[in-house]
Protein backbone atom coordinates (compact mmCIF):
# COMPACT_ATOMS: atom_id res chain seq x y z
CA UNK A 1 0.00 0.00 0.00
CA UNK A 2 1.36 3.54 -1.00
CA UNK A 3 2.39 5.34 2.51
CA UNK A 4 0.80 8.31 2.10
CA UNK A 5 -2.14 6.16 2.13
CA UNK A 6 -1.19 3.88 5.15
CA UNK A 7 -0.42 7.20 7.09
CA UNK A 8 -3.44 8.91 6.40
CA UNK A 9 -5.18 5.83 7.62
CA UNK A 10 -3.33 5.83 10.21
CA UNK A 11 -4.08 9.54 11.12
CA UNK A 12 -8.14 8.74 11.07
CA UNK A 13 -7.85 6.07 13.32
CA UNK A 14 -6.14 7.92 15.77
CA UNK A 15 -8.18 11.18 15.43
CA UNK A 16 -11.49 9.34 15.62
CA UNK A 17 -13.08 13.23 17.04
CA UNK A 18 -11.09 15.30 15.12
CA UNK A 19 -12.90 13.95 12.17
CA UNK A 20 -16.44 13.44 13.48
CA UNK A 21 -17.49 17.10 12.97
CA UNK A 22 -16.14 17.15 9.14
CA UNK A 23 -18.06 13.94 8.68
CA UNK A 24 -21.37 15.18 10.03
CA UNK A 25 -20.50 18.46 8.18
CA UNK A 26 -20.59 16.60 5.24
CA UNK A 27 -23.29 13.98 5.59
CA UNK A 28 -26.23 16.64 6.69
CA UNK A 29 -25.42 18.55 3.78
CA UNK A 30 -25.33 15.91 1.01
CA UNK A 31 -28.59 14.18 2.43
CA UNK A 32 -30.15 17.52 2.30
CA UNK A 33 -29.29 17.87 -1.20
CA UNK A 34 -30.41 14.53 -1.89
CA UNK A 35 -33.49 14.32 0.45
CA UNK A 36 -34.96 17.13 -1.92
CA UNK A 37 -34.06 15.85 -5.33
CA UNK A 38 -35.94 12.67 -4.28
CA UNK A 39 -39.05 14.08 -2.51
CA UNK A 40 -39.44 16.16 -5.39
CA UNK A 41 -39.23 13.49 -8.11
CA UNK A 42 -41.26 11.08 -5.85
CA UNK A 43 -43.67 13.76 -5.60
CA UNK A 44 -44.09 14.35 -9.36
CA UNK A 45 -44.12 10.33 -9.88
CA UNK A 46 -47.30 10.74 -6.62
CA UNK A 47 -48.96 13.15 -9.06
CA UNK A 48 -48.96 11.48 -11.77
CA UNK A 49 -50.22 8.31 -10.12
CA UNK A 50 -53.19 10.86 -8.68
CA UNK A 51 -53.99 11.75 -11.97
CA UNK A 52 -53.87 8.87 -13.30
CA UNK A 53 -56.05 6.88 -11.42
CA UNK A 54 -58.40 10.48 -10.89
CA UNK A 55 -59.07 10.63 -14.58
CA UNK A 56 -58.86 7.10 -15.62
CA UNK A 57 -62.53 6.90 -16.96
CA UNK A 58 -62.33 9.86 -18.91
CA UNK A 59 -60.91 9.11 -22.50
CA UNK A 60 -61.08 11.83 -24.43
CA UNK A 61 -61.91 15.80 -23.43
CA UNK A 62 -63.21 17.87 -25.41
CA UNK A 63 -62.51 21.92 -25.53
CA UNK A 64 -61.31 25.19 -27.06
CA UNK A 65 -58.93 24.53 -29.53
CA UNK A 66 -56.92 28.50 -28.62
CA UNK A 67 -55.81 29.20 -25.33
CA UNK A 68 -54.95 33.16 -24.18
CA UNK A 69 -51.82 33.39 -22.76
CA UNK A 70 -50.44 36.38 -20.81
CA UNK A 71 -46.58 37.05 -20.69
CA UNK A 72 -44.75 34.87 -18.40
CA UNK A 73 -47.53 32.19 -18.45
CA UNK A 74 -47.03 28.62 -19.63
CA UNK A 75 -50.80 28.06 -19.64
CA UNK A 76 -53.39 29.92 -21.08
CA UNK A 77 -57.43 30.24 -20.67
CA UNK A 78 -59.53 28.69 -23.31
CA UNK A 79 -62.60 29.99 -24.28
CA UNK A 80 -65.71 27.44 -23.21
CA UNK A 81 -67.39 25.78 -25.40
CA UNK A 82 -71.47 24.95 -25.46
CA UNK A 83 -73.39 21.96 -23.49
CA UNK A 84 -75.38 21.95 -26.40
CA UNK A 85 -72.35 20.03 -27.81
CA UNK A 86 -73.13 17.02 -25.65
CA UNK A 87 -76.01 16.05 -27.01
CA UNK A 88 -74.24 15.68 -30.45
CA UNK A 89 -71.21 13.94 -28.92
CA UNK A 90 -73.41 11.52 -27.37
CA UNK A 91 -74.32 10.25 -30.99
CA UNK A 92 -71.05 9.55 -32.11
CA UNK A 93 -70.45 5.92 -32.19
CA UNK A 94 -67.91 4.90 -29.57
CA UNK A 95 -69.19 6.95 -27.12
CA UNK A 96 -70.35 6.05 -24.17
CA UNK A 97 -71.50 8.62 -22.07
CA UNK A 98 -70.45 12.45 -21.87
CA UNK A 99 -70.80 15.13 -19.76
CA UNK A 100 -69.69 19.10 -19.32
CA UNK A 101 -67.08 20.17 -16.96
CA UNK A 102 -68.00 23.74 -15.46
CA UNK A 103 -64.93 25.08 -13.80
CA UNK A 104 -64.20 28.51 -11.69
CA UNK A 105 -62.95 29.94 -8.51
CA UNK A 106 -64.71 28.98 -5.38
CA UNK A 107 -63.07 29.63 -1.77
CA UNK A 108 -64.79 28.04 1.26
CA UNK A 109 -64.95 29.80 4.17
CA UNK A 110 -64.05 27.42 7.67
CA UNK A 111 -66.00 26.42 10.54
CA UNK A 112 -63.65 29.62 12.19
CA UNK A 113 -64.59 32.11 9.58
CA UNK A 114 -61.40 32.22 7.80
CA UNK A 115 -61.16 31.25 4.43
CA UNK A 116 -59.60 27.58 3.31
CA UNK A 117 -56.48 27.80 0.83
CA UNK A 118 -55.65 30.33 -1.40
CA UNK A 119 -52.09 30.74 -0.04
CA UNK A 120 -50.61 29.27 -3.71
CA UNK A 121 -52.87 25.91 -4.65
CA UNK A 122 -55.67 27.19 -6.78
CA UNK A 123 -59.39 26.99 -4.74
CA UNK A 124 -61.48 25.18 -7.42
CA UNK A 125 -65.44 25.18 -7.89
CA UNK A 126 -67.58 23.56 -10.36
CA UNK A 127 -70.36 21.13 -11.19
CA UNK A 128 -70.61 17.91 -9.41
CA UNK A 129 -70.52 14.85 -12.89
CA UNK A 130 -72.93 12.42 -11.98
CA UNK A 131 -71.46 9.99 -14.18
CA UNK A 132 -68.83 8.46 -11.44
CA UNK A 133 -66.35 7.16 -14.35
CA UNK A 134 -66.44 10.59 -15.74
CA UNK A 135 -65.66 13.03 -12.32
CA UNK A 136 -62.58 12.91 -11.04
CA UNK A 137 -63.87 12.89 -7.31
CA UNK A 138 -65.12 10.06 -6.02
CA UNK A 139 -67.94 10.32 -3.29
CA UNK A 140 -66.72 8.83 0.02
CA UNK A 141 -69.38 10.19 2.44
CA UNK A 142 -73.07 11.50 2.26
CA UNK A 143 -74.96 12.23 -1.19
CA UNK A 144 -74.61 14.38 -4.28
CA UNK A 145 -75.46 17.52 -4.45
CA UNK A 146 -79.51 17.76 -5.66
CA UNK A 147 -80.81 21.28 -5.18
CA UNK A 148 -79.55 24.72 -5.11
CA UNK A 149 -77.11 25.53 -2.66
CA UNK A 150 -75.29 21.81 -1.86
CA UNK A 151 -72.21 20.97 -1.97
CA UNK A 152 -69.79 18.14 -1.62
CA UNK A 153 -66.34 19.03 -0.93
CA UNK A 154 -63.42 17.49 -0.83
CA UNK A 155 -62.33 15.60 2.71
CA UNK A 156 -59.17 17.38 3.08
CA UNK A 157 -60.86 20.95 2.65
CA UNK A 158 -63.28 19.87 5.13
CA UNK A 159 -60.06 18.61 7.45
CA UNK A 160 -58.85 21.90 7.40
CA UNK A 161 -61.72 24.19 7.51
CA UNK A 162 -63.38 21.70 10.19
CA UNK A 163 -66.58 21.07 8.18
CA UNK A 164 -69.18 18.00 8.48
CA UNK A 165 -72.00 17.02 6.05
CA UNK A 166 -74.74 19.42 7.79
CA UNK A 167 -72.61 22.42 8.06
CA UNK A 168 -73.85 25.26 6.32
CA UNK A 169 -71.10 27.96 5.15
CA UNK A 170 -69.76 30.45 2.52
CA UNK A 171 -68.29 30.02 -0.75
CA UNK A 172 -66.74 33.08 -2.46
CA UNK A 173 -67.27 32.87 -6.37
CA UNK A 174 -65.96 35.46 -5.57
CA UNK A 175 -69.45 36.92 -4.98
CA UNK A 176 -70.48 35.13 -1.55
CA UNK A 177 -73.19 32.12 -1.25
CA UNK A 178 -74.75 30.56 1.29
CA UNK A 179 -74.21 26.43 0.70
CA UNK A 180 -74.42 23.23 2.76
CA UNK A 181 -72.09 20.58 2.68
CA UNK A 182 -74.26 17.40 1.68
CA UNK A 183 -71.12 15.11 1.03
CA UNK A 184 -66.96 14.65 1.25
CA UNK A 185 -65.45 13.31 -2.04
CA UNK A 186 -61.86 11.75 -2.68
CA UNK A 187 -59.44 12.76 -5.68
CA UNK A 188 -57.40 9.61 -6.67
CA UNK A 189 -57.57 7.89 -3.99
CA UNK A 190 -56.56 10.56 -1.60
CA UNK A 191 -58.39 13.10 0.48
CA UNK A 192 -57.77 15.98 -2.24
CA UNK A 193 -55.56 17.25 -4.68
CA UNK A 194 -52.49 18.06 -2.48
CA UNK A 195 -53.65 21.55 -1.17
CA UNK A 196 -56.18 22.59 -3.99
CA UNK A 197 -59.32 23.25 -2.80
CA UNK A 198 -62.58 21.60 -4.47
CA UNK A 199 -66.40 22.65 -4.17
CA UNK A 200 -68.94 20.37 -6.31
CA UNK A 201 -72.12 22.13 -7.30
CA UNK A 202 -75.37 21.49 -9.18
CA UNK A 203 -74.94 21.83 -12.73
CA UNK A 204 -77.32 25.21 -12.69
CA UNK A 205 -75.66 26.30 -9.55
CA UNK A 206 -72.33 26.38 -11.32
CA UNK A 207 -73.76 27.73 -14.78
CA UNK A 208 -75.10 30.39 -12.29
CA UNK A 209 -72.32 31.00 -10.39
CA UNK A 210 -69.31 30.35 -12.41
CA UNK A 211 -69.75 31.40 -16.12
CA UNK A 212 -70.75 34.28 -17.90
CA UNK A 213 -73.79 33.10 -19.29
CA UNK A 214 -75.61 30.00 -18.97
CA UNK A 215 -75.24 27.14 -21.51
CA UNK A 216 -71.02 27.40 -21.02
CA UNK A 217 -68.18 24.67 -19.85
CA UNK A 218 -64.64 24.82 -19.64
CA UNK A 219 -64.69 21.22 -21.67
CA UNK A 220 -66.51 18.37 -22.02
CA UNK A 221 -65.29 14.57 -20.45
CA UNK A 222 -66.41 11.89 -22.91
CA UNK A 223 -66.19 7.84 -22.00
CA UNK A 224 -65.57 5.50 -24.43
CA UNK A 225 -67.67 2.43 -25.28
CA UNK A 226 -65.98 -1.13 -24.68
CA UNK A 227 -63.20 -1.69 -26.74
CA UNK A 228 -62.72 1.86 -28.11
CA UNK A 229 -59.55 2.93 -27.68
CA UNK A 230 -58.99 7.02 -26.26
CA UNK A 231 -57.33 7.55 -30.16
CA UNK A 232 -59.74 5.62 -31.66
CA UNK A 233 -62.40 7.99 -29.95
CA UNK A 234 -60.66 11.41 -30.55
CA UNK A 235 -60.79 10.85 -34.11
CA UNK A 236 -64.19 9.69 -34.15
CA UNK A 237 -64.94 12.86 -31.96
CA UNK A 238 -62.65 15.22 -34.19
CA UNK A 239 -65.04 15.35 -37.87
CA UNK A 240 -68.90 16.33 -35.54
CA UNK A 241 -66.73 19.35 -33.86
CA UNK A 242 -66.82 23.04 -35.05
CA UNK A 243 -64.12 25.15 -35.72
CA UNK A 244 -62.20 25.73 -32.51
CA UNK A 245 -63.12 23.16 -30.78
CA UNK A 246 -60.86 19.48 -30.19
CA UNK A 247 -61.02 16.49 -28.57
CA UNK A 248 -57.89 15.30 -26.82
CA UNK A 249 -57.19 11.79 -24.96
CA UNK A 250 -57.27 11.37 -21.41
CA UNK A 251 -53.87 10.62 -20.96
CA UNK A 252 -53.19 13.95 -22.50
CA UNK A 253 -55.34 15.75 -20.52
CA UNK A 254 -54.38 13.86 -17.41
CA UNK A 255 -50.28 15.03 -18.30
CA UNK A 256 -51.48 18.60 -18.61
CA UNK A 257 -52.93 18.99 -15.89
CA UNK A 258 -49.81 17.17 -13.86
CA UNK A 259 -47.29 19.23 -15.85
CA UNK A 260 -49.45 22.56 -15.03
CA UNK A 261 -49.32 21.34 -11.21
CA UNK A 262 -45.04 20.38 -11.55
CA UNK A 263 -44.55 24.11 -13.23
CA UNK A 264 -46.91 26.27 -10.37
CA UNK A 265 -46.61 24.57 -7.57
CA UNK A 266 -43.56 21.31 -7.42
CA UNK A 267 -40.95 23.30 -9.32
CA UNK A 268 -41.92 26.39 -6.72
CA UNK A 269 -41.52 24.07 -3.64
CA UNK A 270 -38.11 22.38 -4.40
CA UNK A 271 -36.59 25.18 -5.60
CA UNK A 272 -37.18 26.78 -2.44
CA UNK A 273 -35.88 23.63 -0.46
CA UNK A 274 -32.99 23.61 -2.83
CA UNK A 275 -31.58 26.83 -1.84
CA UNK A 276 -32.09 26.29 1.97
CA UNK A 277 -29.66 22.47 0.98
CA UNK A 278 -27.48 24.91 -1.25
CA UNK A 279 -27.13 26.79 1.73
CA UNK A 280 -26.60 24.11 3.93
CA UNK A 281 -23.37 22.76 1.94
CA UNK A 282 -22.20 26.62 1.83
CA UNK A 283 -22.30 26.19 5.70
CA UNK A 284 -20.62 22.83 5.47
CA UNK A 285 -18.07 24.00 3.16
CA UNK A 286 -16.91 26.40 5.56
CA UNK A 287 -17.30 24.09 8.44
CA UNK A 288 -14.88 21.63 6.58
CA UNK A 289 -12.13 24.33 5.36
CA UNK A 290 -12.02 25.09 8.89
CA UNK A 291 -11.61 21.65 10.09
CA UNK A 292 -9.19 21.04 7.67
CA UNK A 293 -7.37 23.93 8.46
CA UNK A 294 -6.97 23.44 12.39
CA UNK A 295 -6.24 19.94 11.50
CA UNK A 296 -3.33 20.77 9.44
CA UNK A 297 -2.23 23.23 11.98
CA UNK A 298 -2.64 20.51 14.65
CA UNK A 299 -0.31 18.44 12.68
CA UNK A 300 2.43 21.01 11.89
CA UNK A 301 5.23 19.02 14.48
CA UNK A 302 3.98 15.79 12.65
CA UNK A 303 4.57 17.19 9.25
CA UNK A 304 7.96 18.52 10.58
CA UNK A 305 9.00 15.24 11.39
CA UNK A 306 7.93 12.91 8.52
CA UNK A 307 9.44 15.76 6.28
CA UNK A 308 12.66 15.42 8.48
CA UNK A 309 12.59 11.22 8.14
CA UNK A 310 12.65 12.24 4.17
CA UNK A 311 9.15 12.26 3.41
CA UNK A 312 9.19 14.96 0.68
CA UNK A 313 6.00 18.04 0.36
CA UNK A 314 3.96 16.10 -2.41
CA UNK A 315 3.90 12.57 0.14
CA UNK A 316 2.73 14.88 2.63
CA UNK A 317 0.01 16.83 0.88
CA UNK A 318 -0.84 13.89 -0.47
CA UNK A 319 -1.55 12.26 2.97
CA UNK A 320 -3.97 15.21 3.89
CA UNK A 321 -5.53 14.56 0.38
CA UNK A 322 -6.69 11.07 1.01
CA UNK A 323 -7.68 11.99 4.23
CA UNK A 324 -10.35 14.50 2.95
CA UNK A 325 -11.28 12.12 0.15
CA UNK A 326 -12.01 9.55 2.59
CA UNK A 327 -14.12 11.66 5.04
CA UNK A 328 -15.81 12.88 2.17
CA UNK A 329 -16.86 9.52 0.35
CA UNK A 330 -18.03 7.96 3.48
CA UNK A 331 -20.33 10.70 4.42
CA UNK A 332 -21.67 10.84 1.45
CA UNK A 333 -22.52 7.16 0.96
CA UNK A 334 -23.80 7.15 3.91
Amino acid sequence: MNASVRLSLSSLRAHKRRFAGTFLAVFLGVAFLAGTLVMGDTLRAGFDTMFGNATSGTDAVVRSADAITTPGESEGVREPVDTDLVSTIEQVPGVAAAAPNIQGAGQLVGRNGDPIGGQGPPTLAGNWIADPELNAYQLAEGRTPQKSGEVVIDRGTAERGDLNIGDTTTLRTPDPIKVTVVGLATFGGEDGMAQVTFTGMTQADAEKYLTAGPGEAASIQVRAGPGVSQQELVDELTPVLPNGVEAITGQESAQENTDMISSQFLTVFTTFLLVFSGVALLVATFSIHNTFAIVVAQRTRENALLRALGASRRQVTASTLVEATAVAVTASVA
